[in-house]
């Protein structure tokens, strides 16, 4: 079966991601009201500027090889779902930036202990 081991992969990644409790942000000395407040404002300030970069970058000059390895300019909507995804890796680079400077760091969330049975 030629198909059968890459959807083997996915199930098994999807599975241990689901078990996955994640990161935070945490801070010495922060509430975990500070930190949400933090969060929002850094998620705002990143959404901000975000746009402003990309909002008029169409992604194609008018003259000249198209852009991201397309021997011709794709459909409408290939690129403009590149550009969506260029925004938001964008946002949330600059989102982390922001939480980095003011002096937060990602914390691995420890899994729940489930009680002895």
């Amino acid at each position: 079966m030629r198909g059968g081991f890459p959807v083997a992969c996915l199930l098994v990644a999807g599975l241990s991601a689901c078990g996955d409790p994640g990161w935070r942000w945490d801070k010495p000395g922060a509430t975990d009201a500070a930190v949400n407040a933090d969060a929002v404002d850094c998620h705002q300030a990143a959404r901000q500027e975000a746009f402003r970069t990309y909002a008029f970058n169409t992604g194609f000059s008018a003259m000249g090889p198209g852009y991201w390895g397309f021997q011709r300019r794709p459909e409408y909507a290939l690129w403009r779902q590149r550009l969506e995804a260029d925004r938001f890796h964008y946002e949330g680079r600059l989102s982390n930036f922001c939480m980095r400077n003011k002096g937060y760091q990602t914390v691995r969330v420890a899994a729940p202990v489930a009680p002895p049975k």
